[in-house]
């Protein structure tokens, strides 16, 4: 799975304009189920069906520690990566728990945890031991970013093979919203003001550090904006080049993918710099507290569903979006359309 294809599946405007028709004969007002109405439409558009396919679904949890978070860019010590792989795996983060209550598949991958991870239940496609300090030397080298990008694409064709309608994706990584802003910095042109957000909860003081931090990594490792796997390798993290991976895999193969917070942004943008029109098959579950992916989202023309103030992470946010999915399908299934009641609009 070393290369993609030079275009994606198109999205079906077919299935997009009969889900509108669909909607706007049930018994309500026209548009008058918002945010749920444009989720419907852009799952039919993707699935090429208004018979929506959404029951099984399954997040993949990439876990991966940053050579950075020795820079003290980070309130919480690099150790909690491994400690939260466990905790999910055994069914004890957020993530866990509120998949267990939507009824979501949970999978923790390795793809470079500081440490060896001795559970059976995680998934081990270790890259390294985490990235380098990309404050000295590049986090990864252009192969290690291809690799992080591929082990995506493996295991979220795993899991579509296992029959899964629906993907979400999170991540564990401490010090990761750090890398995240250097890479949507360099893929975007933005400025480290503009997309630098507090993290895990740091002081005023570790967030004016944290932002010197970032703009001396640009400026040492100058990612070339025009090349994703370029912007990876200099100051991405293996988890996030896997998130970018089931992103164009999941394209490829006409499954949506729901998107988290601001890390999951930060792989999309990845994604977008191998196929532009990559947002059609994605689904932004939140608006994250980290202060740039509004600005992100507005960039490229997302627009999430929830407002929630997460900054959480591991895929927390994505799963929240699945009640809204079943609500959807719940009205499509069960609710009266005007035929059936013989109503009329006077126009």
């Amino acid at each position: 799975m070393s290369n993609w294809s030079k275009t994606l599946p198109t999205v079906s405007k077919v299935d997009r304009h009969k889900m509108q028709v669909r909607l706007n004969h049930l018994c309500k007002p026209i548009g008058g189920l918002g945010k749920l109405e444009e989720l419907a439409i852009k799952l039919a558009g993707i699935e090429h069906t208004q018979q929506l396919k959404t029951s099984k679904r399954c997040c993949l949890v990439f876990a991966a520690d940053h050579g950075i978070v020795s820079l003290g860019v980070s309130a919480t010590p690099r150790k909690v990566t491994a400690i939260q792989a466990v905790n999910t795996v055994n069914g004890h983060t957020t993530i866990a728990s509120l998949a267990k209550q939507f009824n979501c598949d949970v999978k923790v991958i390795d793809v470079g945890v500081a440490e060896d991870l001795e559970n059976s239940k995680i998934i081990h496609r270790k890259i390294r031991y985490g990235t380098a300090n990309m404050m000295t030397q590049p986090a990864m080298s252009y192969q290690e970013a291809l690799r992080s990008i591929n082990i995506g694409r493996e295991q979220a064709d795993l899991a579509i093979r296992n029959g899964n309608d629906l993907l979400l994706i999170g991540e564990l990584g401490m010090a990761n919203t750090t890398a995240s802003s250097a890479i949507l910095a360099a893929a975007y042109g933005l400025s480290v003001q503009e997309i630098v957000g507090f993290g895990s909860a740091i002081s005023e003081k570790r967030y004016q550090h944290k932002k010197r931090v970032i703009q001396e990594v640009l400026n040492r490792r100058q990612p070339d904006s025009n090349d994703p796997i370029d912007i990876l390798s200099k100051v991405g993290g293996f988890e996030i080049g896997a998130n970018a991976g089931v992103i164009l895999e999941s394209a490829r193969q006409g499954i949506p993918v729901v998107l988290d917070g601001f890390i999951s942004i930060a792989a999309l943008s990845i994604a977008q710099k191998i196929y532009p029109n990559i947002t059609d098959y994605v689904i932004p579950s939140h608006l994250s507290h980290e202060k740039g992916m509004k600005i992100v989202l507005e960039k490229v023309g997302l627009h999430p569903i929830l407002d929630l103030h997460l900054a959480v992470g591991e895929g927390s946010g994505a799963a929240l979006l699945l009640p809204m999915i079943d609500a959807i399908q719940a009205l499509l299934a069960n609710m009266n359309t005007l035929e059936d009641l013989h109503v009329g609009f006077v126009k």
